[in-house]
Order: structure tokens, then sequence, then C-alpha cells
């Protein structure tokens, strides 16, 4: 980046705080809980002030659900894709919360809300660093995507963008935290295992029937001691991950129950794939309880990814972090998984978390630093700015 392009950039974005900040306040007080609300009102704050900046931009998918999409820049060139959430985790209990989770209040320095961290504080960071840019000459194009339902892990919303031909040639999620640049993610994969018993009058003194809840029981025990298969990486020291989530069973409680059904989320690694995974499952199960009849299948599947450590996009943004944030953040993956899986399988390597500071995500009392949106949104713009400058 030009050195003479550093100072324009940080000044314009300053001479906005009051209006950043204010507006990060607005989404906050926008409740979008997945599950709770839609994401209809929030795209309508936002499409109200893209519109209000002049960046173009249009809904995209269902009326009650929609995607963003804005663009600025130039076509033809490189793209660079900023990108955030539209939802958040429900709020829960209200009373645990020191302040309104729907206030955006700012205390001591920190803005709190529900969502003000994953991933409110993002799209405002992305918004105005899009504004900043506008009117440069930017030799490519940026382009915002604001995806709704991605809390749910169905990334319906991505899928949309995707599917209406969202292409770049990088991407950055703005998820919460700049102490480590994301660079992949463990994959997602979502399964239901069922057994199956014998149903039976509880009180028949004849007939016992075969308890499926009883066979779960020990299904559970087997997954609970399974080591899957994977191949260690530097990043990932964390490893895989199975957890059973849920589980139901019966009909009533005079009936011998004849089936039982738990749902496992599994969180894996690169090169382990959705197969292999469930193979190893029913093999060893059937293995240690052999006279169980069980079934099992899969629901949700995102693979996990890495891009490579020695990225153009990671250098630029290690440089721009030790210029504005005088520190260098550590590169990493994240152990959940992301909508950056969805962007890597079409082709595009993606940063799935670098953003602003903040306490307790998905938790009570979220809330972000001040002025780290500034300072993030400041960064976003010296990033792209680089990014669609290189030659």
């Amino acid at each position: 980046m030009q050195k003479a392009m550093i100072e324009p950039i940080t000044k314009s974005i300053k001479n906005k705080k009051s209006e950043i900040i204010k507006f990060c306040q607005k989404l906050v007080k926008t409740p979008s809980q997945n599950g709770i609300e839609n994401e209809k009102e929030i795209a309508q704050v936002i499409s109200k002030r893209l519109k209000q900046l002049k960046i173009k931009h249009r809904l995209i998918g269902s009326k009650e659900r929609p995607s963003i999409l804005a663009k600025i820049g130039k076509k033809g060139k490189k793209r660079f894709i900023l990108s955030a959430h539209l939802d958040t985790v429900p709020i829960g209990e209200k009373k645990f919360w020191s302040h309104d989770p729907f206030s955006g209040k700012i205390v001591k320095g920190k803005l709190y809300g529900r969502g003000s961290a994953d991933c409110k504080a993002g799209i405002a960071a992305a918004i105005y660093a899009a504004n900043c840019l506008k009117n440069l000459n930017l030799d490519g194009q940026l382009i915002l995507a604001f995806d709704s339902d991605e809390e749910s892990g169905n990334f319906t919303g991505m899928k949309t963008l995707l599917k209406k031909g969202l292409k770049g040639d990088v991407c950055l999620i703005t998820y919460p935290g700049n102490g480590e640049v994301m660079i992949g993610s463990r994959g997602v994969l979502r399964s239901s295992l069922t057994t199956f018993g014998e149903a039976v009058h509880t009180g028949s003194r004849t007939q016992k029937g075969i308890n499926a809840i009883n066979k779960m029981a020990k299904v559970i025990q087997v997954l609970e001691n399974l080591k899957l298969r994977y191949k260690s990486d530097k990043f990932f020291p964390f490893g895989p991950k199975l957890t059973v989530s849920t589980i139901k069973g019966g009909l009533a409680i005079n009936i011998v129950p004849d089936r039982c059904e738990i749902e496992i989320d599994i969180r894996t690694l690169p090169f382990q794939t959705r197969e292999e995974i469930l193979e190893q499952i029913t093999r060893t199960v059937a293995k240690q309880i052999p006279d169980l009849k069980f079934s099992i299948d899969y629901f949700v599947y995102h693979p996990a990814y890495r891009i490579p450590e020695n990225s153009k996009i990671i250098k630029i943004i290690l440089n721009r972090s030790k210029q504005i944030l005088k520190k260098e953040p550590k590169i990493a993956c994240a152990g959940t998984g992301t909508s950056g899986s969805l962007l890597w399988q079409k082709g595009i390597p993606t940063i799935c978390g670098f953003g602003v500071d903040f306490e307790n995500l998905h938790s009570y009392d979220e809330c972000i630093y001040v002025k780290s949106l500034i300072d993030t949104a400041i960064l976003y713009a010296h990033i792209i700015y680089d990014f669609l400058k290189e030659n």
C-alpha cells in the first residue's frame, strides 16, 4: 500500500467515529436472535444505511430472512469479500445481564449487547471501511456479504449468496478477536444414531422386551471412549471432538422403549472425511455391542479447511496489525465450524475470524471495546486497499 494513502484512510474513518458507534448501537438495538426473530428488520436497517452512504446493494433470499450483497470498485479485477452474519444467538435470561442486551449501552469504553461482538460490530466496521474506500481508485472490487441464518449452523444465507454467484479472490469473515488470525476451522459433522428394541408392557410377566434406551446407554459409553482417526496438524493441536448432544426415546412410562435416538456433534479436522468417520463409528459400535440393532445417518456436513499460512492476505493482515494495532496477531485455526468452509469449497481462500476486541461471546454481558470498533474499521480499509493494490 502506498504510504500516502495511510493517513487519508485513517482520518476518513476517524472523522466518522461517532456515526460508526451510533450505527453499531442501532444494530444491537435491533434484535435478530436466531430461532426467535428473523433478519428482516436488521436487513432493513443496514439497507437504509447503505442507501444513505450511496453504496449499491441488494437483498437476496426470502423476504423474512434476507441476506445482503453490496459492491464498490471495479469489475474484472481482484475481488475482496468482507463478510458478517446478521443473526445472533438468543439472549438467555435477561435478568443475568448487567445491562439491557438490546440497549447498546456504553460503560467504561465497552459497548454491551447481544450480537455486539458476533457480528454487529463487524458489520458496522465493514460498512464504514467500504464507505471510506468507495471514492478511491481501487484496482478491484470490494464485496460486502452479510448472511442470514448462520448461528443455526445451516448457513442458509451464505449458501444462497454462493448460489447467486458470490465469487472472490479472498474473503475475510468479521468474527471477533484481533489476537489471532483464523486461517481455517474445524469442520462440522452432525449425525443421528438410533437404537432399536422391542416394545412390551413394563408389567408383563412373560415378556422382557428389549430396552432401546438401555442399549443406547452402552452406545454412549462406546462413543465416549472412541478415538477418531486423524492426521496431526500444528494449527489444530486440539484435535477432533465428538459430543453426544441430544437424546430422546420411549413412548410412555409403562412401555419398554423400542427406539432411542441421539444426535452427535463431531468437529472434524482436515483430511478427515464424513465417510471415514461414520464408518469408524459404525464398525466400532457393531464390534463392541454385537447384538445391537441400530442405524446411523448424518444431516449436516461442512468439512474442515485451512489456507496456507504464507498467503499474501496473511502477510498483509500481520503487517497492518503491527502498524495500526501495535501488535502482531498469532496465526491459528478455529475450533468451531464456520461458513468459511462453504467459501473454501467454492475456491475462495477465507480468513474465518479477525475483528473487534470483545468479551463474553455467546454469553451474558457480551460486549466490544469501542476503541477497537474504530481501529477495526481502519484496519479493514487498509487491508482491503493493500490486497487490491497487490500485483
